[in-house]
């Protein structure tokens, strides 16, 4: 149980560090430097990274550790065309069927999110955000849509703090959200996709716009 902490809290350092930039894409990260900084063995720190490895987050260097993986554009491109589909079907078959403790756990999140956009907490933000998303997914009982969202899940949460950096972004992000929720209420399945969609795209340019290639 002990070892099973630790290793938790060395993938929560890191994946942490690496969705807020502190741990730059392409970057090489050692067990020993890891095991050193957090004052950890090396074990849990190279389960944290085969962790992290699974997720697609880092890429084995042969005789150096793990190489933070690069978003590039094609990359970008590539995760937010997949999210658009998927999160467009996950509004619009949650319009066909949503109910009131559906409706009332996406406004609370909302409400949340707005806190935190007027305190410019963008981490706690990004977070809410994720949660968001995941839960119109949950909320459609589609388990293989639910299990691919978690899947990407990580990819998406580290490229959300970039696209909330943006200025302004949080605020427009939000009024995006309210009309995506707001679809979903007046029971409107096409319209629910069309605006996830479309707040999917506006979502990836302004990634790109950040986007360090």
């Amino acid at each position: 149980m002990e070892k099973d902490i630790k290793t938790d809290s060395v993938f929560d350092h890191i994946y942490k560090g690496i969705k807020d930039g502190l741990i730059k894409s392409g970057e090489t990260l050692s067990e020993r430097g890891l095991a050193s900084e957090l004052n950890v063995s090396r074990t849990p720190v190279r389960e944290a990274l085969r962790r992290l490895e699974n997720y697609g987050l880092v890429e084995p260097e042969p005789h150096k550790g793990v190489k933070v993986i690069s978003f590039s554009e094609e990359k970008v491109k590539q995760l937010y065309q997949v999210r658009e589909v998927l999160e467009g079907l996950g509004a619009k078959l949650l319009a066909e069927k949503a109910n009131p403790k559906d409706i009332e756990r996406l406004e609370m999140l909302l409400a949340e999110a707005e806190k935190a956009a007027k305190n410019n907490d963008i981490d706690l933000l990004r977070n809410i955000n994720s949660q968001f998303h995941i839960e119109i997914a949950s909320s459609t009982n589609n388990l293989y849509l639910i299990n691919t969202m978690q899947t990407l899940q990580s990819h998406i949460s580290v490229c959300m703090g970039t696209s909330l950096k943006v200025t302004g972004r949080p605020l427009e992000n939000i009024e995006e959200h309210h009309l995506i929720l707001d679809a979903i209420k007046r029971g409107e399945p096409d319209f629910a996709e069309a605006v996830t969609k479309y707040h999917v795209r506006k979502s990836m340019e302004n990634v790109l716009k950040n986007l360090e290639i």
